[in-house]
């Protein structure tokens, strides 16, 4: 469980850089606090199912693509 958090994380993390995205910047978007995106990215913190919507929704892709690769 815990790599595939951590996998998840460097999901978001390329998502992120690949739209040349801050962290400060993907929280906007996403509607996080800054840190949360932090907390994701290093696989430290679990996500609900609506988080993960909201992920997906913010970077405009499905909930299929966001675990393509994890």
């Amino acid at each position: 469980m815990v790599k595939s958090a951590k996998q998840l994380g460097l999901r978001i993390k390329t998502l992120r850089e690949e739209r040349g995205w801050t962290q400060q910047e993907c929280a906007t978007y996403l509607d996080f606090h800054y840190s949360t995106i932090g907390h994701l990215e290093s696989g430290n913190r679990n996500v609900t199912l609506a988080t993960l919507e909201k992920i997906a929704e913010g970077f405009d892709i499905t909930l299929e693509d966001l675990f393509k690769g994890v």
